[in-house]
């Protein structure tokens, strides 16, 4: 059958290269964004700094919890430019984004993802591709300051010829290598010591992990400094309803369920002290479920069905703000921090501490808590019936705690990040 030229095939052929011109017109616009956000130094003059954002990706906890206040803090401060990176430039379409919205100010700026126009755009395998390229993309955004909040500087970043901040929340990861998530455990093994290396700073959220930090490593004093969190995130709630199921009288312990917290401790004084006194309050622990923990849930179902423990899990800032005001006392066994946001937290609602003899707790809290040995179950019980039956007690901490809780300001800690910031720009 012989086919006759006509206007279906001359249409045809200038669809075809409508959509090749568009086509070119649409990669060309990919290409100057890439460019615009490759820019460089700012072209008002203002510091860039590329900030590790991937913490907002998941519920947050105390790390991210310490970059979100930071760039609350300085999302309005001029002459700074902080350039939020999340997983990866090139996500998947359908990939989710954070999980908490990042502060917003003229400081701040969330980069996007990046993925080259249309369909093509949207393969899994070309962005599979342009990920193993991210690194030399991100070096082309010249950056002038790289900040690493969460130990390490991330893959992408890697590249970038930025001078380099990076902040030490604690040395779990070689003091208690046990009780780390092995992922995280083999990532800082990996890169720790080469983030330390080209870092022009290094902050650490205690004077307690500045001194380990120095000890344990060939680093200069003077790249090692010192800069305490604010008071939590909680300080300005008043609180709304605890939550459903929450004890008349209790004691409350907040983090993450993990070995290091050293919740087995509390499960064991609990089961002596209800057994002595059926009166005694209730042990209320609130965080997410984390790892090395199965075996502490199926103990918490055997203590939630005797009537003296109570699990709500992760819970929104507005009842987590009420339990800490609803209980008689705020537990902190851990086997080792680095700092203590709960202490904080729980000195600012004026509630009374008990918390283990370590270091860095005796910095965060000073005079205002309770202190008892780590592995002493018998020196916890007599300090937490002494704390449950002694309201004179309980009100002196209360007072020393708050006077305490406002040496810890979120202001003071962004002002000081801000310029080591500014400081590893000039000496980079």
């Amino acid at each position: 059958m012989r086919v006759v030229p006509g206007e279906p095939r001359k249409e045809n052929g200038i669809r075809a290269r409508g959509r090749a011109a568009a086509g070119v017109r649409a990669t060309c616009d990919w290409l100057r964004r890439l460019g615009a956000a490759s820019a460089g130094p700012s072209p008002d003059g203002r510091l860039t700094v590329a900030v590790d954002a991937r913490a907002f990706w998941e519920p947050l906890t105390g790390v991210g919890w310490y970059l979100y206040e930071l760039l609350r803090h300085l999302a309005a401060v001029e002459g700074l430019r902080l350039r939020l990176y999340g997983p990866t430039l090139f996500p998947n379409p359908d990939a989710p984004g954070p999980v908490v919205e990042p502060p917003r100010g003229p400081a701040i700026e969330m980069v996007t993802g990046l993925a080259p126009p249309g369909r093509w755009g949207r393969r899994r395998s070309v962005l599979r591709a342009l990920r193993v390229l991210e690194p030399l993309v991100f070096a082309l955004q010249r950056n002038a300051v790289l900040f690493a909040p969460n130990f390490i500087l991330p893959r992408a970043f890697r590249l970038a010829r930025g001078a380099t901040v990076a902040t030490v929340h604690d040395l779990a990861f070689r003091r208690l290598p046990g009780t780390v998530r092995e992922e995280t455990r083999a990532a800082l093994d990996a890169q720790f010591h080469r983030t330390l290396a080209r870092a022009s700073a290094v902050i650490t959220v205690s004077r307690t992990v500045r001194d380990e930090l120095l000890a344990a490593e060939a680093i200069g004093t003077a790249r090692v400094i010192a800069i305490h969190h604010g008071p939590g995130h909680l300080s300005a709630r008043q609180g709304g309803a605890p939550p459903a199921g929450t004890p008349a009288r209790y004691m409350l312990h907040v983090g993450t369920i993990e070995p290091r917290k050293n919740i087995e401790l509390l499960l064991g004084v609990w089961e002596s002290w209800v057994a002595d006194d059926a009166a005694a309050p209730a042990l209320v622990l609130c965080g997410r479920r984390g790892w090395k923990s199965d075996a502490l849930h199926a103990a918490f179902d055997r203590a939630a069905a005797a009537g003296w423990l109570h699990h709500p899990g992760y819970v929104d800032d507005d009842a987590l703000a009420a339990l800490y005001q609803g209980a008689l006392a705020v537990v902190c066994p851990s086997l080792y921090e680095g700092f203590g946001l709960p202490l904080v937290e729980g000195m600012a609602a004026g509630t009374p501490v008990v918390a283990s003899d370590i270091s860095v707790f005796r910095e965060v809290a000073g005079e205002a808590a309770v202190f008892a040995p780590v592995n002493d179950s018998a020196a916890w019980k007599r300090a937490l019936v002494e704390l449950a039956h002694d309201e004179i007690l309980r009100g002196r901490l209360a007072a020393l705690g708050r006077e305490r809780a406002g040496a810890f300001d979120w202001s003071t800690a962004a002002a000081r990040t801000g310029e080591v910031l500014r400081r590893a720009a000039r000496d980079g």
